[in-house]
């Protein structure tokens, strides 16, 4: 007779109903096992990548503001900010806030020697407000900034406005420098001075507005 022993559990209790598993059902379990660990890092490495792909689709509303913010400022400091350090020497542009302050810092300089001071920013200065024009037109903004970027490049058409006006009465200060007979042509470069400061200030609050908010309205 068979040892009933042989049909036990472990520990001695009674076998399973319908009895243990077989050998085949052991090597499957054990082969399933080991496939457990690739098919985790299968599943991780696929909610990584869908994880990127949704950080890189939910910021891309944002990108593009990003980018043109970063060229228009970029502009601003090497043409706008050129332009002034150009025409002003040794003049802290930071503390010029307001038109008089502006034009006095102008006027300082062509006392002087009007003929050499108009010279020196025709043939030194102007351009960089050439180009700054230029590249502003070769920018491909978002469209609800189109407005303000006309705005801005507006108020360089009429800041070059005002210096050519200014240059030519330059031109003709043979007798002296009278800036009495100059102020219309200065007021016109402060107001576009003026107006430049302001539409750059009206454009980056409007870009920090789009990322801040996603890129949304």
């Amino acid at each position: 007779m068979s040892d009933p022993n042989l049909n036990m559990g472990l520990g001695g209790g009674q076998p399973p109903l319908g009895g243990g598993p077989s050998l085949r059902d052991e090597e499957a379990a054990l082969r399933k096992g080991n496939k457990l660990p690739l098919i985790l890092g299968l599943v991780a490495a696929v909610v990584v990548v869908a994880g990127l792909g949704f950080v890189l689709l939910s910021g891309d509303d944002s990108s593009e503001y990003r980018a043109i913010g970063s060229q228009i400022n970029g502009m601003k400091q090497e043409k706008f900010d050129g332009f002034w350090a150009c025409v002003l020497p040794n003049e802290p542009i930071d503390q010029l806030n307001t038109n008089r302050a502006l034009t006095d810092a102008i006027n300082e300089r062509a006392r002087g020697n009007p003929a050499r001071y108009g010279g020196h920013v025709r043939e030194t200065c102007l351009v960089k407000l050439t180009e700054h024009r230029s590249d502003l037109r070769e920018l491909i903004p978002p469209e609800d900034l189109h407005g303000q970027l006309e705005d801005l490049e507006g108020s360089l058409d009429g800041l070059t406005e005002g210096w050519n006006g200014y240059l030519e009465r330059l031109d003709h200060s043979q007798d002296g420098y009278d800036a009495e007979a100059a102020a219309p042509q200065l007021s016109k470069i402060a107001k576009g001075w003026y107006d430049y400061r302001n539409a750059h200030r009206s454009l980056n609050d409007s870009i920090r507005e789009r990322i801040e908010g996603g890129g949304g309205e």
